[in-house]
């Protein structure tokens, strides 16, 4: 038995009038009056009686009319309750982060999201921008956030690849070094930046493009300075100057212990600021899923609330 065939008898039944009925359901009146026909050979019995003023419903049509009140009442509750379950079903969601905001920005934001989301399934991936954006590509990662440079390769992927970014936050790289030694030194010119030791992120990483890009910006060149060490961890470069092997050059965000207890000391390089922008990008196939959707726009809003 065809719900839609019940509707319209039940509206032609209310109505009193195919004519009516046919413009209310946006059919013809041969299209309704086959519904109804069909209904009556599917009960075997004659549920409209036709006269010059319309229709009125038999003996038959006023039992079929009651069940069929209460059939189309269910069906939309059912109809209402599977809606609900779509919308409630439950997803994993898989966030891809360059090193530096996965490890010091991001545990917090998925802390606030999760509370929300408490019945989904939220992890963190840590890895390079090169790992985040190949991982995009190949749908292992509902969501990548990075920090650096989108320009260069990186550009050329995002594009090639199709995904989306979006600048959402910015940050500051600064020149650290160990505190006792440094305590009453606030600035250094560009000139004595060739005189110190430096401990770098490898060669790749957004912080390092976001060095080398500003350093090339002032005509500095990397070569000429005294690169002591190349290291693939930001807590290794933090533990190594703390020690005083060496001077670097990392993101605020991942120095906010340190600064507070005062076991580094930040300082400025005179005419040189580092902008270490962070930036998320997802695929547009990303938006088709609800909780990767709510994930982006929370990102997107202040209340994303990095560490």
């Amino acid at each position: 038995m065809n719900i839609s065939h019940l509707e319209a008898f039940c509206l032609a039944v209310k109505t009193g009038s195919i004519t009516k009925t046919s413009r209310l359901l946006h059919i013809s009146q041969p299209a309704l009056s086959l519904q109804i026909q069909d209904l009556e050979n599917n009960l075997q019995t004659i549920l409209l009686a036709r006269n010059n003023k319309g229709v009125t419903p038999t003996a038959m049509g006023e039992i079929v009319f009651n069940y069929s009140t209460k059939i189309i009442k269910l069906a939309e509750n059912m109809r209402k309750e599977i809606d609900r379950m779509k919308e409630d079903v439950l997803e994993d969601l898989v966030v891809g982060a360059s090193c530096t905001v996965g490890n010091f920005a991001l545990p917090c934001s998925i802390y606030i999201f999760k509370e929300e989301f408490e019945a989904h399934d939220i992890s963190l991936h840590i890895s390079s921008v090169e790992d985040v954006l190949e991982k995009l590509a190949s749908g292992s990662i509902n969501v990548g956030v990075i920090e650096g440079s989108v320009s260069g390769h990186v550009k050329e992927i995002i594009k090639a690849e199709g995904l989306q970014s979006k600048k959402i936050a910015r940050d500051e790289l600064v020149l650290i070094a160990p505190y006792d030694e440094w305590k009453d030194i606030d600035e250094i010119s560009k000139e004595k930046m060739s005189e110190l030791a430096f401990i770098f992120r490898e060669k790749g990483c957004g912080i390092r493009e976001t060095i080398d890009e500003t350093l090339r910006e002032h005509d500095i060149d990397l070569d000429e300075l005294d690169v002591r060490l190349e290291l693939n961890s930001t807590n290794a470069i933090i533990s190594s100057v703390a020690a005083g092997n060496g001077i670097s050059i990392l993101p605020k965000m991942a120095l906010r212990k340190e600064l507070r207890h005062r076991t580094l000391k930040a300082l400025k390089i005179k005419g040189i600021s580092f902008t270490h922008n962070i930036y998320l990008l997802y695929s547009p196939l990303s938006l088709k899923s609800k909780l990767s959707s709510e994930f982006i726009d929370f990102l997107s809003s202040p209340s994303r609330g990095f560490c």
